[in-house]
């Protein structure tokens, strides 16, 4: 079957052919990414040594922030851009793609500029002890302070490519990337290769990051003369209406993310408490609750071109329709992976530890934790909808209420009561309550539109 053009894409082809395009390239990026996240994690817990796996599950909240760098300028672009198709307005998509990708990279440079100036400090809130604060402090160096630029432009290219429906290439350039990062990190890792441990980890993710950034800068030259994205700096603007609007929707992004720091930060330094073998169990468990969440998060992000673009030509029925196809499909994937979670948590997480202690806590982590994921889910698609459509306020209250304000003052209220497994239960209660207050939200943002849409409708009948 041939491509779809993007005006197809975009305008007529039925909702699940233009769904399918446009999202399973992005899942399937996700995906490889989650695996070589958990490569990661595997071959370190190859090692038997819990204060290294621990070194690990503390980086999570560093890739957490860079992935709000990422979202700022991604996120952001990829929106307005969209948006900028869809009112026929191709000047202003590009020059947003050139500030966006600009202004990412000087931020990726300020980012690892910190990291260097305030390391200690930083290995201390994360909660390194003397048993890990030099594995973590070497996978900074690698990842963030070398790393940093690769780490974060790939991601935002991958958005801006695919914010103009070139889901394929921004998949095969993440993928790219991961697939080099499973095949380097057992050769970097192990003792049959370089025996590097947690450094050779480091190591293979800033040389995978690298080459990904690499495809995205060779294809983004081969079809400059088609593409409206631009790698040209004659094109970088402060315009008013491009910083606002690349913000509006990537500064909410940005500090969602930024506030998972916050709450996985607060998380790690009280799993900690317990020891060695209960951090490293959060962060296997959280590990392998990125498949859904990745999955998740493919749909929301292949999706957002096609809601935006709609919300901008003012087809609201068909932004509807799209929004609520993708998220039925995410949802019922959560849903299966409760089930195999649940019967199969122990298996899961011995795959990536053998410390029995390690297993005993993760399994009862995973099986706590896992129940929130449809909620998740259906959360996260509505907020991607938000993103798309431009209503950054509204994405805001959403992360907000799921990370950071609600979930990090029960954290402390459940340790207290049910000490270690408490932090476990509160991210599906909190997700229960902003999957219910998102719902709210998004009825009447849908109601709001198709009112507007019938006094339009009036007007033109009277004219």
């Amino acid at each position: 079957m041939a491509d779809l053009s993007k005006q197809e894409l975009f305008e007529s082809a039925a909702i699940p052919k233009s769904v399918k395009a446009l999202v399973i390239p992005t899942i399937i990026s996700q995906l490889i990414t989650m695996v070589y996240n958990l490569t990661d994690t595997f071959f370190v817990g190859m090692l038997n040594d819990p204060a290294q796996s621990a070194a690990i599950a503390m980086s999570f909240p560093v890739f957490l922030a860079i992935t709000a760098l990422a979202n700022l300028f991604g996120i952001g672009g990829s929106s307005l851009i969209s948006r900028s198709l869809g009112r026929n307005d191709p000047d202003t998509a590009r020059r947003t793609s050139v500030f966006s990708i600009y202004s990412a990279a000087v931020a990726s440079i300020l980012y690892s500029l910190l990291i260097i100036v305030f390391k200690a400090q930083i290995l201390s809130f994360l909660g390194a002890r003397e048993s890990t604060a030099g594995y973590f402090g070497s996978y900074l160096n690698w990842v963030v302070i070398i790393g940093g630029l690769p780490c974060i432009m790939n991601v935002v290219l991958a958005h801006i490519v695919r914010s103009e429906g070139a889901a394929k290439q921004a998949s095969v350039g993440m993928s790219l990337g991961g697939l080099l990062n499973i095949a380097l990190d057992p050769i970097f890792i192990l003792p049959f290769g370089f025996n590097l441990q947690v450094t050779g980890a480091a190591i293979a993710t800033m040389v995978s990051n690298a080459v990904a950034m690499l495809y995205f800068l060779f294809y983004l030259a081969r079809v400059r003369k088609t593409s409206v994205i631009s790698l040209s700096p004659k094109y970088y603007s402060f315009r008013a209406d491009i910083v606002k609007g690349v913000c509006v929707v990537g500064l909410p992004a940005a500090l969602q993310t930024f506030m998972s720091v916050i709450s996985n930060s607060v998380l790690n330094n009280l799993a900690g408490r317990a020891g060695d073998a209960a951090l490293a169990a959060v962060g296997i468990v959280k590990k392998v609750d990125m498949l859904p969440m990745n999955v998740s998060m493919g749909f929301a992000q292949g999706s957002l071109p096609l809601i935006g673009y709609n919300f901008a030509a003012k087809n609201y029925d068909r932004m509807h329709k799209a929004n609520v196809y993708t998220r039925t499909l995410t949802m019922t994937f959560s849903v299966l992976c409760v089930v195999v979670f649940e019967i199969f948590a122990k298996p899961i997480v011995g795959i990536f530890i053998n410390d029995p202690e390690t297993v005993a806590y993760g399994v009862k982590f995973l099986r706590i934790l896992c129940i929130a994921t449809p909620l998740m889910a259906g959360c996260v698609m509505i907020i991607s909808l938000f993103q798309a459509t431009g209503k950054g306020g509204k994405a805001m209250f959403l992360s907000f209420f799921r990370k950071g304000v609600v979930d990090v003052p029960l954290m402390f209220l459940l340790n207290s009561i049910f000490p270690v497994y408490g932090l476990m239960m509160v991210q599906p209660i909190v997700d229960a309550a902003a999957m219910t207050i998102s719902f709210v939200m998004y009825s009447r943002f849908i109601k709001t539109l198709r009112s507007k849409e019938a006094e339009n409708q009036v007007i033109i009948n009277h004219i």
